[in-house]
């Protein structure tokens, strides 16, 4: 049972990092070419979230904070 737990949360890891890396790359070209990038609008999704992206972004600084931890 601790192994099926120990390769769920590595394939979550794994997974938040690519979303995140994703999400990234997908601001900074649309914000280089100031388009949307095949009908995908990232900085537009993140603008129209108002507040709750405030949420997201709280997340990710407390998923950041606990893998610095475990170092």
């Amino acid at each position: 049972m601790k192994e099926l737990f120990s390769t769920l949360k590595k394939i979550i890891r794994e997974g938040i990092s690519w979303g995140l890396n994703f999400l990234c790359l997908g601001v900074i070209i649309q914000l280089l070419i100031d388009e949307k990038i095949l009908g995908w609008d990232p900085v537009g999704n993140i603008q129209d979230a108002g507040a709750s992206f405030i949420g997201v972004i709280a997340l990710v600084v407390l998923y950041l904070l606990f893998m610095n931890k475990k170092k």
